[in-house]
């Protein structure tokens, strides 16, 4: 580990134990209206930060990753407060002691992951300014002529992750038009002895063994790390992750968070807390009015139950609250714009999504999520996993109420192919980087999108 990533994890690692003690003097205060602290209760204090760094370094909070997604750092430090406050909790029950106030400890915990939280979403969001204005990065440079060399080179040129590129080297003549230095790769050994290169990405072509094995000679001989890029870009919407079995490297074409059994657990548990809260609290007397209104208004029954897609493709029943006058082509033809089989009332339903609020039984049941790539009718599956290629893919997890595609807008009538494919794009995005705070930020924007005017609804 260098200084600069030493710094950081020392940050955040003292930036913790200082807001869990305020947090706990402030529960003390709130309970005892004191700041005489007792033995035992200074006990406790070094247990709750003692864990909690324990934890931190176990769910490596305190790593910040140059690259690393903001959900993900809140994800684990979401994971880290639950695994916490169990601890805890399990620590003191074994120790049999009912000395300590049940008031302080709740307060405590819940001031405390409170106060990390705006903490590590501050500190987050200071270190890319901090970065932005020019401090904590290194100095790299790029060895390469391929189209995925010069992506890598404008994900560095954003400054907030931490890095300055420096120059652009290569082996061939070269159009790019970057804001660096560009240079032939004779000039490589020169430069980076020059100007203090800390690391060298490599996103040329592996198979000239020559060129690669005197750039990695000279990084040895440096001390500079040597990174490879190779070129995935015949696996498309894959996410590559390389594990190491033994000695020996074995790529994986897909990385999927949700096959972590902690992780699928977590998503659970979600699920089944917020789909209660909507059954109890807005179900309970919502399906009475759009029932007693689905009934004056059109003849046949209030839900309607169709055979959709699920997990791993096995088919399961979806319900919605029946939004079309009967007819026989409700299992072969989607709805579309100014369907006349949409009922009145029905378009209102299709429009707010309300008549999508039944799959929340669907949900606790455990046939599907709150959030996932959406259902579709078995004839769709079979015809689109045809024509699409990686359309299965969304079938690995269980499909969702809302998820990323209709999210960002790509809901109602697929007109065409090319309206699926981009779904299937944002679904196998989703798939592959899963976290629970995407899950919450892809409700919170379908939320506010029934507010907007949608174009796509039907």
């Amino acid at each position: 580990m260098n200084v600069k990533a030493l710094k950081l994890r020392l940050l955040f690692s003292f930036g913790d134990v200082f807001h869990l003690t305020l947090a706990f003097l402030l529960a003390y205060r709130i309970t005892f209206f004191s700041l005489d602290i007792s033995d035992k209760y200074l006990f406790l204090l070094v247990i709750v930060n003692l864990s909690w760094l324990l934890l931190g370094f176990f769910f490596g909070l305190f790593d910040y990753e140059r690259a690393s997604r903001f959900e993900l750092v809140l994800s684990n430090l979401l994971k880290a407060v639950i695994v916490h406050a169990l601890i805890t909790s399990t620590l003191l029950f074994s120790l049999k002691t009912n000395s300590f106030s049940y008031d302080h400890l709740y307060y405590t915990f819940g001031l405390s992951y409170l106060i990390l939280f705006v903490w590590r979403i501050f500190s987050v969001f200071f270190i890319k300014k901090y970065r932005r204005l020019g401090y904590n990065y290194k100095e790299i440079v790029i060895v390469g002529a391929a189209e995925k060399s010069t992506q890598l080179a404008q994900f560095f040129l954003n400054n907030e992750h931490g890095y300055k590129l420096q120059a652009f080297f290569y082996s061939k003549s070269s159009n790019k038009k970057l804001s660096c230095p560009c240079f032939h790769i004779d000039e490589l050994e020169e430069f980076c002895e020059n100007n203090r290169v800390e690391e060298i990405y490599y996103s040329d072509s592996i198979y000239d063994e020559t060129l690669l094995m005197s750039i990695i000679k000279f990084c040895d001989d440096n001390m500079i790390r040597l990174k490879i890029t190779p070129d995935f870009s015949s696996f498309k919407q894959r996410k590559i992750n390389i594990d190491l079995y033994g000695a020996i490297p074995v790529i994986t074409l897909r990385d999927e968070p949700l096959q972590d059994e902690f992780n699928r657990f977590i998503k659970r548990v979600f699920d089944i807390i917020f789909s209660l809260f909507v059954i109890v609290f807005i179900l309970s007397w919502l399906t009475p009015i759009v029932a007693l209104i689905i009934k004056l208004t059109s003849e046949g029954p209030v839900f309607f139950v169709q055979r959709r897609s699920g997990l791993d493709n096995k088919e399961f029943n979806c319900y919605k609250f029946r939004t079309m006058s009967l007819n026989r082509l409700s299992d072969v033809r989607q709805a579309y714009k100014d369907d006349p089989r949409i009922t009145k009332f029905g378009r209102f339903l299709r429009r707010t999504s309300i008549d999508e609020m039944p799959q929340f039984f669907n949900t606790l049941i455990g046939n599907m999520s709150v959030v996932g790539p959406r259902p579709h009718m078995l004839k769709h599956t079979k015809s689109y996993s045809e024509i699409i290629d990686g359309y299965m893919v969304r079938q690995l997890v269980f499909p969702g109420i809302t998820g990323a595609a209709q999210a960002y807008g790509f809901r109602g009538e697929t007109r065409n192919v090319k309206d699926m494919e981009d779904r299937v794009k944002y679904d196998v995005w989703y798939i592959e980087n899963w976290s629970l705070l995407l899950d919450i930020k892809l409700i919170s924007l379908t939320i506010i999108n029934l507010f907007k005017t949608q174009e796509n609804a039907v």
